[in-house]
């Protein structure tokens, strides 16, 4: 049987064949802020298992910040930082009887005197 060459398309034919879209070929008609986010999603995929080494190498060299609550029970105190010296503005510039308690702390060697 010898193949013979189609003169005339069938009647089904007529209508061009709808394609479906796929995401490739929409890729080429996306908006500028669509791009961008197909784009950093895209890195994001490519260079997650650097991103998340980079994190725990952070969070190893870095403290986090004390969590603080609300309410009464989350209030700590903080600690008066102990002073060793006195110096020359600290007795002039206090009262009279902190003064003389002042200098029998640098007599008796409890306090250093600076200048």
């Amino acid at each position: 049987m010898a193949r013979t060459r189609k003169s005339a398309p069938n009647s089904t034919d007529t209508k061009p064949e709808a394609k479906p879209k796929t995401k490739g070929a929409s890729k080429s008609k996306l908006s500028t802020a669509e791009a961008r986010r197909e784009y950093q999603r895209r890195y994001y995929q490519m260079h997650k298992e650097k991103a998340k080494e980079y994190q725990r190498q952070y969070n190893l060299t870095h403290k986090k910040k004390a969590r603080g609550g609300r309410g009464k029970s989350s209030f700590t105190a903080p600690r008066e930082v102990v002073r060793t010296t006195f110096n020359t503005s600290d007795l002039m510039h206090a009262p009279v009887e902190k003064t003389v308690k002042m200098l029998e702390k640098i007599i008796r060697g409890e306090r250093m005197f600076t200048m």
